[in-house]
């Protein structure tokens, strides 16, 4: 017969008695934050004069029109901000919303993510839709002017 004479103790505790303490950002032998806890910024607001720009795509057609869509659906157009170095894009910075044409989502998606189009075939998109919505954009802001509205 086998007997044990001292009892099975287990090498790690199963509970921690206190919650786990953070170690990232403490100084040693202290227990305040070295630094301050960061505060959400607010996203830039864009001048009225430019943010009018793109709240003049609002109610309009697609005017990217790229071939394959399965439709151009009025309901999902938005501002398409060029992608255009000459424009103003950059890395993590938006072209200027004077820069922008009415797109539905299908078409804003193959100007920016899209893998089908090869770099020029967007910039040729873009730059003929822009051309056509110039126009139409005068137009439209030149009239809610004289009505003395916002867009």
């Amino acid at each position: 017969m086998l007997t044990r004479r001292t009892p099975i103790r287990s090498s790690t505790p199963l509970r921690q008695k206190s919650p786990m303490q953070r170690t990232c950002g403490l100084q040693p032998g202290t227990s305040q934050l070295a630094r301050t806890p960061l505060k959400r910024r607010s996203p830039k607001r864009r001048p009225m004069s430019q943010r009018r720009y793109a709240l003049a795509c609002r109610g309009e057609r697609c005017y990217l029109q790229i071939p394959g869509a399965p439709t151009h659906d009025r309901r999902t157009v938005s501002p398409c901000h060029s992608n255009q170095l000459a424009h103003g894009k950059g890395m993590a910075i938006k072209a200027d919303d004077e820069k922008t044409v009415p797109g539905c989502a299908w078409c804003h998606h193959a100007i920016d993510q899209g893998n089908w189009l090869t770099k020029d075939e967007r910039r040729a998109y873009w730059d003929d839709a822009y051309a056509r919505w110039l126009p139409v954009r005068a137009l439209k802001l030149a009239g809610q002017s004289e009505r003395g509205e916002g867009v």
